[in-house]
């Protein structure tokens, strides 16, 4: 099980694609799929705090420090 990241929801357009390709970039790099699904929802909670799409998407620092 992943535990989800509560954050304040201000637009979930895109946090599936955040989700995805952030999944795609951890697994490529070596990580477990368990610890790689739990940074990829760290990159979607990141995303549904911003308003947009691609501008909403998390920068990898911001991933790693939440």
């Amino acid at each position: 099980m992943v535990e989800g990241v509560q954050v304040e929801a201000v637009d979930t357009t895109g946090a599936g694609d955040a989700f995805n390709g952030a999944l795609a970039v951890f697994v490529a790099e070596g990580n477990g799929i368990h610890e790689a699904c739990r940074k990829a929802n760290r990159a979607a909670a990141l995303s549904v705090t911003r308003e947009g799409t691609s501008p909403a998407m998390a920068y990898r620092s911001e991933v790693d420090s939440l």
